[in-house]
């Protein structure tokens, strides 16, 4: 999964992206909005996000 935050935890947008299948789905208006033990997480890139966001793979 790949999320879009503003400020520390709040999640805009979110992905998830399966690299062996190429499936992605997408979230828009997520049902989630904060940050789940953001301690864990890995940080991508705004790029990687947007480039996965704009594929048209879903």
């Amino acid at each position: 999964m790949l999320y879009e935050v503003e400020g520390e935890d709040s999640i805009v947008r979110m992905l998830t992206y399966i690299p062996q299948s190429g499936e992605i789905t997408r979230y828009p208006r997520p049902r989630i909005k904060k940050l789940f033990r953001p301690e864990l997480l890995e940080i991508t890139t705004q790029e990687e996000f947007e480039k996965l966001w704009n594929s048209s793979s879903s």
